[in-house]
């Protein structure tokens, strides 16, 4: 248990901690040896109650909230009760989920997020968590791609989504910024007026990365370019197909519901995410159930708290006074679980293993994340993902570049017999067939990269597993999804 101290003490780590912001040397002195791991725990607890006292105190749908839930004198961190979007945010006008039960005067802005799992929400960020939020974006973009100038193509979707505006207002004072949007011609327009003398960063949702490099009619050699994703997934074939046309490509974790950049992959959780796909032991020992392979990335503590409950539910308190609406125990319904530093080096050296990965190895703790709750199918008792659906076409030679957007579709059949078809929409001008051998392959690779599924392959009767489905271009249930969303995996 962790009692919630004085509120002034919180109040004053809160205010420490923005003085780290007024500089990239500044914010590194968080990271040195003096502040451990147990001390950097300690720290995002208080700045978490600090951030519980003020909302109880100002948030009108806040108190209310606790006054619902028996909780308006929570002793510990545990006794605060989680909040959602169902919930807590769709059950109270905008103003009142605000501190003093308004909007700011000024200095706000209201963006959306996407809308993918159906009515888009709104989100008011004030001009302080604002200004957190460009800093630290700006923080890690020095950290990742070093002190000098790059070129920034933005190709998340702008408009009113939070990202893709996000992006481009955090990093305009860190490099030259073009916001183009999801729009491979105009990208590859551009790297050609401005030509191969630049260091570019490119950043947008995987599936879109991958049409661009796909499709475009440009010599990647020439040029130095690394990429950004986020939004969802990436699986470690899509980061080797990319990587062969740009130098790094990382996965940086957000949500509309919070801010962007939570978290990131480093080159030690890459190097550990790809060490755990091919050591299932270690898999096992360090993640628990398996679930698949997930994403590892690395966050800062003292900007957020981040805890996971029975049902690896990822819960978020974002450490700032300042912000309008404020996020505690927020759960965004993202499966996933946290691991100490300490804790991963004690698994790994259980198991002999060293990861090699270049440059410094950072005391910070992990998120292991494997997606949405919702964006698994349930099959015979294992647990199919997009991710893995992804996985499995990278590695069957007869698909690949061939495939241009793919889903899970699970039924029942007129028995009332579980089925799940994987339907692939095939590339402009492709012609492939669903044989019978391409569709064994693909189970093959299915049972490879997923252990679940490889166990509960026993127990499926042989008419009863996964079946292909193929379709042209621009003719199935998929098709004609806007761009400036996430895409629909599960249908």
């Amino acid at each position: 248990m962790n009692p919630l101290l004085d509120p002034a003490l919180g109040w004053a780590l809160n205010k420490l901690g923005d003085l780290s912001l007024t500089s990239f040397n500044a914010y590194r002195l968080l990271f040195a040896p003096v502040i451990g791991p147990e001390l950097r725990e300690w720290l995002s607890r208080k700045r978490a109650a600090a951030v519980f006292y003020r909302a109880r105190k100002t948030v009108p749908a806040y108190r209310a909230f606790l006054a619902e839930q028996s909780a308006t004198s929570a002793q510990a961190f545990e006794d605060v009760p989680v909040m959602d979007k169902e919930r807590y945010i769709k059950r109270y006008p905008l103003p009142e989920l605000c501190q003093g039960g308004a909007l700011p005067l000024r200095g706000a802005v209201i963006d959306e997020s996407s809308g993918s799992t159906g009515t888009a929400t709104n989100w008011v960020r004030g001009e302080g968590e604002r200004y957190a939020t460009r800093r630290l974006i700006q923080f890690s973009a020095r950290a990742t791609f070093g002190a000098d100038s790059f070129v920034l193509l933005n190709a998340f979707a702008l408009g009113p989504w939070a990202t893709g505006m996000n992006v481009s207002m955090s990093l305009v004072d860190r490099c030259v910024m073009k916001s183009i949007g999801p729009d491979a011609k105009k990208v590859i327009a551009t790297l050609k007026l401005l030509g191969p003398s630049h260091r570019y960063v490119i950043t947008g949702y995987p599936p879109f990365l991958k049409g661009l490099v796909e499709s475009a009619d440009l010599d990647w050699s020439k040029y130095d370019i690394c990429a950004v994703v986020g939004g969802e997934g990436m699986s470690e074939p899509l980061r080797a197909a990319l990587n062969r046309c740009f130098r790094k490509t990382i996965s940086s974790f957000g949500a509309s519901d919070l801010e962007i950049n939570l978290a990131v992959e480093t080159d030690y959780s890459i190097a550990l995410r790809q060490t755990l796909a091919e050591n299932t032991a270690l898999a096992r020992d360090l993640c628990g159930k398996h679930e698949g392979l997930p994403m590892a990335f690395q966050y800062d503590p003292l900007n957020a708290l981040i805890e996971s409950d029975g049902e690896r539910n990822l819960l978020f308190t974002l450490n700032r006074l300042e912000n309008v609406s404020p996020r505690i125990r927020y759960n965004l319904h993202d499966r996933g679980i946290v691991r100490s530093r300490a804790e991963v080096d004690r698994v790994l050296a259980d198991h002999r293993v060293r990861i090699d990965a270049p440059g410094p190895a950072l005391p910070l703790p992990f998120i292991l994340h494997w997606g949405r709750q919702d964006s698994a199918v349930a099959f015979y008792g294992c647990k199919i993902t997009p991710e893995d659906l992804q996985n499995v076409i990278l590695r069957v030679p007869e698909l690949g570049p061939r495939v241009a957007n793919y889903a899970l579709h699970p039924y029942e059949d007129a028995s009332a017999d579980k089925r799940l078809e994987f339907w692939l929409e095939l590339a402009p001008a492709v012609t492939l067939e669903a044989t019978p051998a391409l569709e064994r392959v693909m189970l093959e690779e299915l049972t490879r990269i997923n252990q679940d599924f490889r166990e509960s392959a026993r127990m499926i009767p042989e008419g009863r597993r996964p079946t292909l489905k193929l379709f042209a271009f621009g003719q199935s249930p998929i098709s004609g999804q806007d761009i400036r969303i996430k895409r629909r995996y599960i249908v």
